[in-house]
């Protein structure tokens, strides 16, 4: 679970009784339940993690962490950055690819499809890449696997282009996450 972090290192070390921001990487009191610079949640306030997230001085490895029970049991939204992200977005992923997949079956044996015909095609071709970019999200925040969102999102848009690229998608997904 390694992820990207533009924050540098801390300014000072942190006393006991502080932990770092799993946000904006700010010291802040380990009782206190929000950032008071940034805002988020503080996973350590209440029980959590108490700032052993795996590198020195109970600063997350990495710079980001997901929530604790989240991420490791796969289920729930993971918090990465500040964002939070959920595993669930690879079923609007399936969902839209399958349902490329039957327009196309459907336009292709000559019925007319009509108005519903052409509202569900616009679901598709808006549904896949927005799925995928949150679902990239949440793939970058908890695997080795760095999906370039710009790029995957543009082919999902692509007419026709979107089917294969969803299924790739789907597969790359699974490779790296075991799901779906």
């Amino acid at each position: 679970m390694s992820k990207r972090s533009d924050r540098g290192s801390p300014d000072r070390s942190v006393r006991a009784d502080e932990v770092y921001c799993t946000s904006c990487g700010e010291p802040i009191k380990r009782e206190a339940e929000l950032c008071p610079n940034c805002g988020v949640r503080n996973d350590a306030a209440g029980g959590g993690r108490r700032g052993s997230g795996g590198a020195a001085g109970g600063r997350p490895a990495g710079g980001a962490t997901a929530s604790a029970g989240t991420a490791a049991s796969g289920t729930g939204p993971a918090t990465t950055d500040g964002t939070t992200v959920s595993d669930t977005w690879w079923y609007g992923v399936a969902g839209a690819t399958a349902l490329w997949v039957l327009l196309l079956i459907a336009s292709g044996a000559g019925g007319n499809l009509g108005a519903i015909g052409g509202l569900l095609l616009l679901v598709a071709w808006i549904g896949l890449p927005v799925s995928a970019y949150f679902d990239i999200q949440y793939v970058s925040a908890n695997s080795d696997w760095d999906p370039n969102a710009v790029l995957w999102v543009i082919g999902l848009a692509i007419w026709f282009v979107g089917i294969v690229a969803g299924v790739v998608y789907l597969y790359r997904r699974h490779e790296t996450l075991g799901t779906p």
